[in-house]
């Protein structure tokens, strides 16, 4: 696993790289229908935006000691995707209209003010508590935070662009390291999206070696999952594929059948009960 200072460098490598893509592409690609459902290509960069000027203004209001809820958003631990996932959609619609001819050059802006804030939070400053609608997020998180907005939401522009498109590589230790925490986000308990209670619980196991380890069980119990970092006993299903396909997986991107069929994850357990994972987690 990469450290802190390691990831906050990868993710200003990545933001410079990815503006530089936003850069070269054509006039008519940003009118283009994303991976997301309600977003164009340029409806996702001002979601983006808006995600750095929040990430920017919450870290700069927990540096001063102030965490609690700003006007309009809702208590820390009560957000969750789906319970504002129109009014997402339609707050970056309305400021890629806003922005209109500026919004690159706004991204540029607000992403170079998130992360040279990020890199220069002293290790006192990362551990300072700060508001987010999923939890009181340390400081320091966020660079993770933002790699997986980051690298999510340029893979939901560039596949559908490049049908081949993988996520950052750099982002996978950023990644695990938000599935294995509790709070925000870039959680588990973010991507679960709750239904039916089953009658007997699902214990889905991934083992995932590469390129950042993760090896842990989730039990769905329909209406719950509980998170094991480790166990030795049997699982209904295990999943073997590499951090990039955990990542999609996890935040609704790919489901297990076309991971399956793409080659990308190897099942072990029963087909029916594997695919159904994708009903249970589709992150944002």
């Amino acid at each position: 696993m990469s450290t802190w200072e390691e990831r906050a460098k990868l993710l200003q490598a990545e933001s410079q790289r990815f503006q530089q893509y936003l850069s070269e592409l054509p006039d008519d690609a940003w009118n283009k229908q994303s991976a997301c459902d309600l977003w164009r290509v340029g409806d996702v960069v001002a979601h983006l935006v808006g995600n750095a000027e929040f990430y920017a203004a919450t870290v700069e209001r927990g540096l001063k000691g102030e965490f609690d809820a700003p006007e309009g958003r809702p208590a820390a631990g009560t957000g969750h995707p789906s319970l504002g996932a129109a009014g997402t959609a339609e707050g970056a619609i309305a400021n890629r209209e806003r922005l209109g001819g500026e919004l690159l050059s706004t991204l540029e802006a607000r992403t170079k003010r998130l992360t040279q804030l990020l890199s220069g939070l002293s290790p006192e400053d990362r551990d300072k508590p700060c508001y987010h609608p999923g939890g009181i997020v340390p400081a320091g998180n966020f660079v993770d935070l933002r790699f997986k907005e980051l690298a999510l939401h340029q893979w939901d522009i560039r596949s559908a662009l490049e049908p081949s498109a993988g996520l950052a590589p750099g982002s996978m230790s950023s990644m695990v390291v938000l599935l294995t925490e509790s709070f925000a986000s870039g959680s588990i308990r973010w991507a679960f999206w709750p239904g039916p209670a089953l009658d007997q619980p699902v214990r889905y196991r991934f083992d995932v070696a590469e390129p950042a380890p993760f090896k842990a069980d989730i039990v769905v119990t329909g209406d719950k999952f509980r998170f094991e970092q480790s166990s030795a006993g049997p699982a209904d299903i295990i999943f073997r594929c590499d951090t990039g396909t955990l990542a999609l997986m996890m935040y609704g991107r790919l489901d297990a059948s076309a991971a399956i069929s793409q080659g990308k994850l190897e099942v072990e357990g029963d087909a029916g009960l594997a695919s159904q994972f994708g009903q249970w987690f589709k992150g944002i």
